[in-house]
């Protein structure tokens, strides 16, 4: 951005662009984004836009941090609900539910977002989530560690976060035919379950 919004009005107006950008993604996808189309949307002048964006693609960027802080505030929220006596495989239930439902709650944009804006991967938010994935299971495991007695090293870390993140887009972005959701999240738990456990 060219600046932060420091007053709640210049606040709300930046909210509302970035708003109007998700819009724009899911209804008209990457190509039919402009920042006209963003000013049009958001019902603020051209100039407003100009004033805090250089373009569409610092809008996108932005609209990538919001989501990004709708995730980790979502898992973190559910992660202090988590009862660390509770069995691990509800727990980790509970945990990949909320995923999932994050992601399908917002299985439109991320759709344009991975497959239609050429740059996302190269954003630093893209980047960050991984590790706020990471960031979950570790405390998570913290939380339980003396419950569980669970000892994990950095790699399996690294392959549970990365694995869940794939398998649950894909479950949302190319569902398998005649399988339950349901089903595979009940699996997929299951099996980050029994990889803890192994640790």
């Amino acid at each position: 951005m060219k600046k932060e919004p420091r007053q709640a009005r210049s606040r709300a107006t930046v909210q509302a662009m970035v708003d109007a950008c998700a819009r724009i993604l899911e209804e008209r996808g990457y190509a039919g984004l402009t920042t006209n189309a963003v000013a049009e949307v958001a019902g603020v002048s051209i100039g407003s836009v100009y004033e805090f964006f250089p373009g569409k693609d610092a809008i996108v960027a932005r609209l990538a941090d919001t989501l990004l802080a709708d995730v980790s505030a979502t898992l973190n929220a559910r992660l202090e609900r988590t009862d660390s006596r509770e069995d691990l495989h509800r727990a980790m239930r509970h945990l990949i539910g909320a995923l999932h439902a994050l992601v399908y709650q917002h299985r439109k944009l991320i759709r344009v977002l991975i497959f239609q804006v050429p740059f996302v991967q190269h954003l630093p938010s893209a980047q960050q989530l991984q590790q706020e994935l990471l960031q979950v299971v570790v405390t998570g495991l913290q939380k339980s560690r003396e419950h569980y007695h669970l000892t994990v090293p950095a790699s399996s870390l690294y392959l549970m976060a990365t694995s869940t993140a794939g398998s649950l887009l894909h479950l949302v972005l190319m569902p398998p035919p005649g399988i339950h959701p349901e089903v595979v999240l009940d699996d997929l738990s299951d099996k980050m379950a029994a990889w803890l456990a192994q640790g």
